[in-house]
């Protein structure tokens, strides 16, 4: 120590500030200086060895300042005699004397010739040690250059450090500001320690207040009121030499980790960022939607640059300024260049904004060492960050990017022979994330079940669950239960709707292979109008080819769709298909008629409007590049522009009696009693109804059945017959009924 305790001890209280109460005194011994803790001289001409002997003289150094400050202390009386200070009451002359005495100055002006010689002394040891030692060996080295350190600077960190080092330091503090709630120094406690010779407080006390690189290492809310506390994250650093992810931040390091992936697509992009880098730019600024692979190009430009990269997640840090400010300081502990991601902002409507100007201030105004910074964001920013700004747009892959990316993913995955990746590149329009989760989820499912090879059905399960969107809100998921052996149609329209499949199956062959999609610009999606009578199998048939081709199907609803409002229609038909893209599902549009009609003479505003929602429906149709099956019951009213861009148009014919008859042997499970009384060829003849209307009278009778506790016979089936002729308010003559007529009195 610089000093030791005399025999004599004095004690001064100190005021509590929150406390009005008098505070328990703080026993400090008077002292005065020894000689045994001293900078080491032995050493003179050797690098320090570790950072700790570098803080043993550290800790000499500022032992000796703070004696020095405790000896000449300003509340000191006019004999400079402890004694004044004793109590909460103030003397007389001890009163004058602070009325008299001069304005605050720095350390250096009180100190003696001798006291300043040693002070210079000792420092000059350091610095010639520290000289002589690697600027980047210890964590406190690296910290001093990175933040470009003057010598005032380097000793009020060292003072506040070395408080966080030895818990002695937290009393002697508190005395020597005369509150024993201050327990790190303070500003003023700081500047008068070390406050360079012929320089004035003000001068040193006012720069703490402005922003600055030095005063980011000091935690905000304690600068604010004087306090100097070094930031949570900076002694993580001068501990370990480096920051752990936590709270947004996360480490790349290019010379040690590897990518988890390779980079199996978009090498034109990397090419073009080494150009960036090699060039000079100040920022990066990467556009793309979310999953399109911004972050996975940077860390691969990382690993190929061997560099350091601190990857900050803005959208799940509050307060934008502050969390730029934070990785800014992070990024310059580590000597790493800087990404912020997320930057975009998202409406009450989930509508993707840019950055908000606050945000792209706050990054202009950041302090970052190692340029270029990269921004990644949905949204172009508002405007550059810096001047030399190079810009890069990543777009959603193509079918031949994705069929590479799903060959990759599912390499190892074991797969049944009808899982054609073609197929799933085609129907799928993911991004490269979305098809790496489908690719995990499906080896998982593989592991779990023994490594047996996964169908169809199972594969398409595993990618739909990548799928994000908000189609719930404008339409309903139908879950197809119908299958081929449940249709019953001509087989000219069933042969018709398996060609409609296959247009799904081999897109990527006809399209990509083949070169068709080189001479279609758009109009590649699957239009399929189905037109019949009510109950004619239309929306079963949706669900069968849905099923068919392992999809998911939502049926939109047309109330939520058309709106009374000026532009509301053409607003929700764009979230549709916008939604549709983004979930890869078939769209179902039943009495489509509704919406697809025929456009009229314009002959007032309304005209106008109507005519306005079908060509702009017209355009979206020819636009969607997915499956969208649509179900009238008045195909006269469909306006003729939309059949140009239907692909396939399946008639639904009423049903004939042998027809009738196998709807109604489909209709029944295999588990449903049935008494061998039941002349469905009879039902059949008689009862000209639709397939809608067999499948109530086959549940109808089936209900009666077991209420009675029996099997369906012919007396159920005929009374639920005649019931649904009466519901659609056709009348039964009884001598129709034959040798049945008897079965409705019973």
């Amino acid at each position: 120590m610089w000093w030791e305790r005399k025999s004599q001890a004095a004690s001064k209280p100190l005021a509590n500030k929150d406390n009005e109460q008098a505070a328990e005194p703080l026993a400090v011994q008077e002292l005065e200086p020894t000689e045994t803790r001293q900078v080491s001289y032995a050493e003179l001409d050797q690098p320090y060895k570790d950072q700790w002997e570098l803080m043993e003289d550290a800790f000499a150094l500022i032992d000796y300042r703070l004696y020095l400050y405790y000896k000449n202390h300003q509340w000191l009386g006019p004999q400079g005699e402890m004694r004044n200070m004793l109590g909460l009451v103030v003397s007389r002359e001890e009163f004058e004397h602070n009325l008299t005495k001069a304005a605050q100055t720095g350390l250096l002006e009180k100190l003696t010739e001798a006291e300043l010689e040693q002070l210079r002394l000792s420092e000059a040891v350091l610095e010639r040690r520290l000289k002589l030692t690697d600027a980047g060996a210890f964590p406190l080295l690296r910290v001093l250059e990175r933040f470009s350190m003057d010598t005032f600077q380097r000793w009020v960190f060292l003072l506040c450090y070395a408080g966080k080092l030895d818990a002695k330091y937290e009393r002697l503090f508190a005395y020597l500001q005369d509150d024993v709630t201050k327990k790190v120094p303070t500003v003023q406690l700081a500047v008068q320690l070390y406050l360079p010779a012929g320089k004035t407080v003000e001068e040193y006390t006012a720069a703490f207040s402005r922003k600055s690189r030095f005063n980011s290492l000091f935690q905000p809310e304690g600068l604010a009121e004087g306090n100097l506390q070094l930031q949570p994250m900076v002694l993580a650093f001068l501990s370990a030499g480096t920051l752990e992810d936590d709270h947004g931040l996360r480490v790349f390091d290019g010379s040690a980790d590897v990518p988890s992936d390779p980079l199996v697509i978009q090498q034109a992009l990397a090419a073009g960022l080494d150009g960036a880098m090699a060039g000079g730019a100040q920022a990066i600024a990467i556009t793309g939607t979310e999953g399109v692979g911004k972050r996975f190009q940077v860390l691969h430009l990382m690993a190929r640059q061997k560099a350091l990269c601190l990857f900050a997640d803005m959208e799940a840090m509050e307060h934008p300024a502050r969390a730029v400010e934070r990785a800014a300081l992070a990024a310059r502990l580590l000597d790493a260049y800087v990404c912020f991601y997320g930057l975009d902002s998202v409406t009450q409507e989930g509508e993707i904004e840019p950055a908000s100007p606050v945000l792209s201030e706050a990054l202009s105004q950041a302090d970052i060492q190692r340029e270029p910074i990269f921004l990644l964001s949905q949204r172009r920013m508002p405007r550059p960050i810096r001047p030399a700004t190079v810009e890069f747009s990543i777009e959603r892959p193509d079918e031949a990017e994705r069929l590479a990316l799903f060959t990759h993913y599912f390499e190892k995955v074991p797969l049944a022979p009808e899982v054609r990746l073609q197929e799933l590149s085609a129907k799928f329009r993911f991004v490269p994330r979305q098809i790496q989760g489908a690719g995990m989820q499906a080896a998982g499912l593989s592991r779990i079940s023994g490594g047996e090879a996964l169908d169809n059905r199972t594969v398409h399960a595993c990618c739909y669950r990548q799928v994000v969107h908000r189609l719930d809100k404008l339409a309903k998921r139908v879950e197809p239960c119908y299958s081929w052996e449940d249709v019953v149609l001509p087989e000219s329209q069933k042969r018709l709707m398996q060609q409609a499949c296959n247009h799904v199956r081999y897109q990527h062959q006809v399209y990509q292979e083949w070169g068709f999609g080189k001479k279609l610009g758009y109009g590649k999606g699957l239009s399929i109008l189905f037109a019949g009578a009510p109950g004619t199998g239309k929306t079963m048939c949706a669900q069968v080819i849905a099923r068919e081709l392992n999809m998911e199907i939502y049926k939109i609803n047309i109330s939520q769709i058309v709106s009374k409002y000026i532009g509301e229609t053409e607003k929700n038909l764009q979230a549709v298909f916008t939604e549709a893209r983004n979930s890869n599902c078939i769209l179902f549009f039943d009495e489509c008629d509704a919406i697809f009609g025929k456009r009229s003479d314009v002959k007032d505003a309304h005209d106008r409007n109507a005519n306005v929602e079908v060509a702009y429906l017209l355009q979206q149709i020819e636009d969607y590049d997915g499956v969208c099956v649509l179900a009238t019951n008045l195909v006269q009213n469909i306006d003729a522009a939309f059949m140009r861009r239907i692909t396939y148009v399946v008639h639904f014919p009423f049903p004939e009696p042998p027809q009738r008859k196998e709807i109604y042997l489909r209709t029944l499970p295999a588990g449903a009693p049935v008494d061998e009384d039941v002349d469905w060829e009879f039902t059949a003849e008689k009862f000209e109804l639709s397939g809608g209307h067999i499948k109530n009278i086959v549940l109808g009778a089936a209900f009666m059945a077991a209420g009675e506790g029996t099997a369906i016979s012919m007396r159920h089936v005929l009374r639920a017959a005649v019931n649904e002729m009466r519901k659609n308010e056709i009348v039964v003559v009884r001598e129709e009924l034959r040798e049945y007529a008897d079965l409705l009195e019973e």
